[in-house]
């Protein structure tokens, strides 16, 4: 139990300056835009992540449906995590092939997932929604209504 300590406590030490530097931007963007992500503060587009603290979240209390709803890929995420840290701090494990592997294939899925709910569902119920008085918005006359336009042609 003590190891699996040592090698939590080596990685935040290791990366105190990335994750310093986040939860700064987390507090900044909070107060200044009331969001997080910067897509959604730019363009008032909804990420490829949007939805998915909150589709873990509801996965990790049961309400798998809401969790689907808002995230289809949020227990992935969640599993791939879990794997991570059992492999990394509980077996003392090295990122391997496998992992490498895992990794990049939920993330090619997310982002062909964000493909297909941009041309299906967007501007939807949220998380794909737009966001208006992003800063595009703020600068660019007419900029919502030409991106709204344009993913109701192309979308």
């Amino acid at each position: 139990m003590r190891q699996m300590w040592n090698r939590l406590e080596a990685d935040i030490r290791e990366y105190r300056y990335a994750i310093g530097s986040l939860l700064l931007y987390y507090v900044a963007m909070r107060l200044v835009f009331h969001a997080f992500c910067p897509l959604v503060i730019i363009t008032g587009l909804p990420c490829p992540g949007c939805g998915l603290s909150r589709s873990v979240w509801y996965f990790l209390t049961g309400q798998f449906s809401r969790s689907f709803s808002l995230h289809p890929l949020g227990a992935f995420w969640l599993l791939l995590l879990v794997w991570f840290c059992i492999n990394r701090y509980v077996a003392g494990k090295q990122v391997t092939k496998g992992w490498t592997l895992a990794l990049t294939t939920v993330c090619i899925a997310t982002l062909l997932l964000y493909g297909y709910r941009m041309a299906t569902l967007f501007p939807g119920r949220p998380p794909m929604s737009y966001t208006g008085h992003n800063l595009l918005e703020r600068v660019i006359p007419g900029y919502r209504q030409r991106i709204l336009t344009f993913f109701r042609l192309y979308g």
